[in-house]
Order: C-alpha cells, then sequence, then structure tokens
C-alpha cells in the first residue's frame, strides 16, 4: 500500500468521516484499478472481513499459475529470479527462425513511431518503431498470438492486439511499467474497461545485435536477446496489486537491429 498516493488515502478517510456507504466506496476504489487487498488494507476495520470482491486474492492466484508451469513436458522454460519478487521466465525456441524472418519481413513494411501510452509523445522516453500485426490478416500472425495464449492458458483477458517492434542502433524504451498505476487517469483511459495489465510475452526475433538487452532494473536481471526466444513475466503480485519489481529497459541497441513480438494479458475479457 506503499504505492497508494495521499490523495487517495485522503479520499478515503473523507468519505469514511462523510458516512459515504461502503459499497460506493469500494465500488470507486476498484473502478480506479485498487486490488482487493489494497482496499481492504484502505478501509481497514471498517469493511467487513467477508466482503465480497469481483476480483478477490483467489482470482489474482489463479492467473499467477499460468499453464506451462504444470505441464510435465514442456522442458525449456528457465526461470530467471525468484518467484516471490517476480515471476519472469524465458522460453527457449519458442518460435522457429523461419518463423521469427517471416514475421519480421511481413512487419518491417508497415512500421510507424511507436507510441507511449498515456503521454502526448514518446519523444526521447520510446524510441522503437511498431507494426501492428494482428491487424495483417495473417495466418502465421494468427497461429502464434494462439500459441502465445495457449501457452499460458489464463482464460481470460487474451484480446489485446500483438504488436512487432523494431530498434535501429541507438534505439531503446527507457526503463518502464506495463501495468498502468492505478488512481491515475492512464488507468482510467486504458484499464477501467478492458482490465489491467497482467502478463506479458515478449519473443526476440533476431540475434547477433550487441545491445539490446532487456534489463529487469531492480531484480538486477539482464536478458540477451536469441531468436526465438520468449520472455514472459507477470506485471502484478499473486493479491493482483501492480509489482513495481517489473520495472524494466530496452537497453540502447548499440550495432545491429532487434525485432521483437509483444503481447499483453489483462485481468478482464
Amino acid at each position: 500500500m506503499e504505492h497508494v498516493s495521499s490523495r487517495w488515502k485522503n479520499w478515503v478517510v473523507k468519505n469514511l468521516l462523510a458516512g459515504t456507504a461502503l459499497p460506493v466506496i469500494t465500488e470507486q476504489l476498484t473502478l480506479n484499478g485498487f486490488d482487493a487487498d489494497t482496499v481492504r488494507r484502505l478501509l481497514g476495520r471498517n469493511l467487513p472481513s467477508n466482503y465480497v470482491f469481483d476480483r478477490d486474492v483467489e482470482f489474482y492466484r489463479k492467473l499467477a499459475t499460468p499453464a506451462f508451469l504444470h505441464q510435465p513436458s514442456i522442458n525449456n522454460v528457465t526461470c530467471l529470479c525468484d518467484e516471490k519478487e517476480v515471476q519472469l521466465y524465458r522460453v527457449d525456441d519458442f518460435l522457429s527462425a523461419e518463423e521469427c524472418h517471416a514475421v519480421i519481413d511481413l512487419s518491417s513494411s508497415k512500421l510507424s513511431p511507436s507510441k507511449l501510452t498515456g503521454a502526448p509523445s514518446a519523444k526521447g522516453i520510446r524510441t522503437s518503431s511498431t507494426c501492428e500485426l494482428a491487424f495483417m490478416d495473417s495466418a502465421l500472425v494468427t497461429s502464434i498470438d494462439s500459441r502465445i495464449v495457449n501457452f499460458l492458458g489464463l482464460g481470460i483477458g487474451e484480446k489485446e492486439v500483438i504488436q512487432a517492434q523494431h530498434y535501429e542502433q541507438g534505439q531503446y524504451f527507457k526503463p518502464h511499467f506495463d501495468f498502468f498505476p492505478p488512481g491515475t487517469p492512464q488507468y482510467l483511459e486504458h484499464a477501467k474497461r478492458r482490465g489491467q495489465r497482467t502478463w506479458t510475452c515478449m519473443v526476440y526475433l533476431d540475434d547477433g545485435m550487441e545491445g539490446g538487452h532487456t534489463h529487469f532494473t531492480k531484480m538486477g536481471v539482464s536478458v540477451k536477446p536469441h531468436r526465438g526466444t520468449a520472455l514472459l513475466w507477470n506485471n502484478l503480485t499473486n493479491t493482483g496489486e501492480p509489482n513495481f519489481n517489473t520495472l524494466h529497459y530496452a537497453e540502447p541497441v548499440t550495432a545491429g537491429n532487434k525485432n521483437v513480438i509483444t503481447k499483453w494479458f489483462r485481468d478482464k475479457n
């Protein structure tokens, strides 16, 4: 709860003192992206212990148990850090070299400057280019999207479109989170209806470049791009709170080019 702003803490106190009905308070907090555990801690003894939330702790614990962690036949997954801190996994040979080359060829003519969610400009923060692969009517893209969805097997929030990103020499994406901060205009605009981001799947489409590592700065984990390798992480804790340990940095490419596929998941359909 240390990440809840004083503005929201004061809002809760003000409404409790004013006698605002608890369902009204909890609804507003939930609509602004605060998870059940945080709402309980904000309201303390004012909230009955048996109060039922649409998205409770058990819901997020299930999201923290993706299918690939429970299939004995999958033996190419490596956990990159303490799962209690961040669920972060590398999956070798997720795509073949042929598939990687095909996606690069498909996306290369449809690139446009990457945008920064919730900001008028990405200048100086995110300098890559993006291709909206989902709109290209490609059987290969559809197949890859389905493969990612089935690999995680979450059963919810699978509709955010798959993208490709291209980084040329010197390009980067400064340290950032993939989740939308609760209680902010950014959350209301991008997550109130569609839900908070949960898992991220990123697949490296080439290697041989210099630089371009994906660096989880708080965890001290730096992943070197390798063709066909997928990187997956849960942007939330297993109680549904944004996990600030997921801060990550697409480091500058110092030689060559870097291409990736990215797909995000949500906690709503």
